[in-house]
């Protein structure tokens, strides 16, 4: 089954929430994501993300992007095993020397640190996919103006966000098109498959270009910029319940923040790893994050938010 990565309404309740709901969901996360270093705390957020992709119905789209993700945080680790020689569990170590590096060695602690940054990136990328998924960019453009952003960096970001599944939409599309021609893109030794992937990748160039022309021209058409007041066809309408909502949605970052100004969420990774010892206190403190965090959920049964 191919995957449509625009934003697709499906009726879900994560799809009908308040956009300002999900933005501070989303931010709290990846906020969160930042301040914390334990790999166990990283790893409770990113795993706060299934629920709400499964609720949105997003899973085989989330899926096809995590592999994409996956690889990059195997490219993370071992560049950083490569470069970091930090560390005093010495795994391997080559005889040769790279000049201004040194001699290189891998470490346990490189590899640890490695991992624990693939999971702020995945907790960082999880969060973004349901935002991307279950939010219209017109409404993410319209919450953007409602918190007074400027216009035209509010545009810039909302086209970006319709660039990319367009240009995943083009990449499918030139595949099939040169597979259709006989060109074996998957085939051969791995010089051959970067030649082959040459013949995709211009034509895409060439496309993204001709649209970025065709959104100039149509933006220039309609006079962009040549009134500073504007007016919308609709406008969202934050409810008292859905202010509360908001507030549910920046709880957990109040509540993580509390955390680390207690000591908690910390961790060490060199010179040497930190053990790690979870007492109850911090068990629950851990799971009270995972409530607040997952509180989007019964919150979203309520719709009380429209847009005119």
């Amino acid at each position: 089954m191919k995957l449509n990565f625009r934003y697709q309404d499906k009726g879900t309740l994560i799809h009908k929430l308040n956009p300002f709901v999900k933005l501070a969901w989303v931010s709290s996360i990846v906020l969160l994501a930042m301040i914390f270093e334990h790999p166990l705390y990283l790893l409770l957020l990113f795993l706060a993300t299934l629920p709400v992709v499964i609720a949105a119905k997003g899973w085989q789209e989330w899926l096809s992007l995590l592999r994409f993700v996956l690889y990059l945080s195997l490219v993370i680790i071992i560049i950083n095993s490569l470069v970091m020689y930090h560390g005093t569990h010495v795994l391997l170590e080559f005889t040769f020397e790279i000049p201004t590096l040194g001699q290189p060695k891998i470490t346990l602690e490189a590899i640890c640190f490695g991992l624990g940054m693939s999971l702020r990136l995945l907790a960082i990328v999880s969060a973004f996919t349901i935002l991307n998924l279950t939010v219209h960019p017109d409404d993410m453009l319209l919450a953007a103006l409602k918190l007074r952003l400027p216009f035209k960096s509010v545009l810039a970001t909302s086209l970006s966000t319709r660039f990319m599944p367009a240009l995943i939409d083009d990449l499918g599309r030139l595949t099939d098109v040169q597979r259709s021609r006989g060109l074996e893109i998957d085939k051969g030794k791995l010089i051959q498959k970067i030649r082959s992937r040459g013949a995709v990748l211009i034509p895409l160039l060439s496309n993204s270009l001709d649209r970025t022309v065709q959104i100039a021209e149509a933006m220039e058409s309609r006079a962009f910029g040549a009134r500073k007041v504007r007016t919308y066809f609709r406008e969202i309408k934050l409810t008292p319940f859905g202010l509360i909502q908001v507030v549910a949605g920046f709880l957990p970052l109040i509540f993580g923040l509390f955390l680390r100004f207690k000591g908690y969420g910390g961790y060490r990774y060199y010179p040497s790893l930190q053990k790690i010892n979870l007492n109850w206190l911090e068990l629950i403190l851990m799971l009270v994050l995972v409530v607040l965090l997952l509180a989007i959920l019964p919150l979203a049964t309520k719709k009380r938010w429209s847009l005119d």
